[in-house]
């Protein structure tokens, strides 16, 4: 016979329930703590009455046997035993020899004596009545070898005894039926809350990559977690997409250098050319490899940047520095096309970042603002300061770029050059744009009326 696997049903199994199943234990036993003390007190507080009730009543017997003498002193504790009827009260005077003279007890108890003179013991009868009931009485000495024991029945202390340690039972117990109920409600609803997540999650391993998680506006800790796995989610379905465009557009822009690449080859290998057209094609050829090269270091550069590869190796860089050694590098370029190329730094400036990729970042800045520059225009780079930001900025006196165009130029292998034919791949703003991420940097776009400024904002760390 196969081995019955029981299992407790999920609710029960959920680890909110458990939780709350062990501070209601915590919480039974401090309060089963709490109770016992509150009945140790009330038991300490009504024998305490009782002793305080019995010594007044022996005051005033003591006051009246200084009085009246012994007889006296009888009459009193009879006509006092006579009058109550609850039977609460006790008394015995008694004279030598224990003999009973007074009281509603027919013996001395057989009990001990404290050394305060207190005695605890049980009665089963008292005058004509029969019934058992403990009692706590007093007892004094008297001349003539005379005793006197004035008591009262503990059977009412106890009855308010028990009542309220019935009270706080009953209450124990409610309080734990009503944890236990909370308990399950409580754990019924965030039970609810995770197989809804759960739902998503599943629905996202299947491939639906739209689904996100509900947010109740309550902005609990459920919603952040909701709240930042959507974030997540959004950013990976972003990346999803990006590699999907990516590898249309590696298709689509490195088929037209392949074909031609494979063309000059196969007219080298056919023709009968001299040597000096036959190098000029090998150059050729060259170039074009260095182009296809140029877009797969580009893109491994964009995906490393966007990975966060790179963060274990930033370091404290001086921004104006970096700025003047890239426009040290282009001014050739820029001399050669009749463009003035300026660089005004301030100093005192540090950024933390990854020194080989803000190179690469601001060179394609650079490159795009003096590649699309006209002859006889300007392009200034500029390193600024204020209350700790940084602002690194290419302005340029070219075309500019459209509003509406801004976001889309910053997306791989786009080139608003609908002819393609100025040179470059359509990675360079995309390049930068993942840097800006890496760093936490902002990259801006605004009109420089002609032209346009570039500028990467960092903000100072808190």
């Amino acid at each position: 016979m196969p081995p019955v696997n029981l299992q407790l049903p999920p609710l029960l199994r959920a680890t909110t329930f458990r939780l709350a199943l062990s501070y209601l234990g915590i919480f039974t036993v401090s309060a089963v703590a709490l109770l016992a003390l509150v009945s140790w007190s009330t038991s300490v507080f009504i024998e305490w009455q009782v002793q305080e009730t019995v010594e007044a009543e022996a005051t005033g017997l003591s006051e009246q046997y200084r009085e009246r003498g012994i007889r006296g002193l009888a009459e009193v504790i009879a006509g006092r035993a006579g009058q109550d009827l609850d039977r609460r009260a006790v008394y015995l005077l008694s004279g030598p020899g224990g003999v009973r003279i007074a009281g509603n007890l027919y013996g001395w108890p057989a009990e001990s004596i404290d050394s305060a003179g207190w005695i605890r013991f049980s009665i089963e009868r008292m005058g004509s009545e029969t019934f058992g009931t403990e009692v706590l009485g007093r007892t004094y000495v008297l001349p003539d070898d005379h005793q006197l024991l004035v008591g009262r029945s503990l059977h009412e202390a106890k009855r308010v005894k028990l009542a309220i340690n019935r009270a706080l039972g009953w209450g124990l117990a409610l309080t734990i039926l009503l944890g236990i109920i909370g308990g399950y409600f409580t754990s019924r609803h965030l039970l609810q809350r995770v197989e809804a997540m759960n739902r998503t999650a599943k629905r996202i391993i299947g491939g639906d990559m739209k689904s996100r998680m509900h947010l109740t506006g309550a902005r609990d800790e459920f919603d952040q977690l909701a709240a930042g796995f959507n974030e997540m989610m959004d950013e990976i379905e972003r990346l999803v997409e990006s590699i999907r465009t990516v590898t249309d557009n590696v298709a689509h822009d490195l088929r037209t250098p392949l074909n031609r690449l494979r063309s000059r080859i196969d007219v080298a290998l056919l023709s009968d050319e001299d040597p000096a057209s036959l190098r000029r094609t090998l150059e050729e050829t060259l170039a074009e490899a260095d182009e296809i090269l140029a877009t797969f270091n580009a893109i491994l550069t964009i995906s490393s940047a966007e990975s966060g590869q790179r963060l274990h190796s930033f370091e404290p860089l001086d921004p104006a520095r970096l700025a003047e050694d890239i426009a040290e590098l282009y001014e050739p370029l820029a001399e050669e096309k009749g463009i003035a190329l300026t660089c005004h730094t301030q100093g005192g400036a540090s950024v933390d970042g990854d020194r080989h990729l803000l190179f690469q970042a601001l060179a394609n800045m650079v490159d795009n603002a003096v590649k699309y520059t006209p002859a006889g225009g300007r392009v200034a780079v500029s390193v600024t300061r204020q209350d700790g930001d940084v602002t690194i900025a290419v302005a340029d006196s070219g075309p500019g770029i459209a509003a509406d165009q801004r976001a889309r130029v910053l997306e791989r292998f786009v080139r608003l050059d609908a002819t393609r034919s100025t040179p470059g791949n359509g990675l360079g703003l995309s390049l930068v744009n993942a840097v800006a991420r890496l760093h936490g940097a902002t990259l801006d776009m605004e009109d420089n009326a002609p032209g346009l400024i570039l500028s990467l904002h960092f903000t100072a760390k808190a």
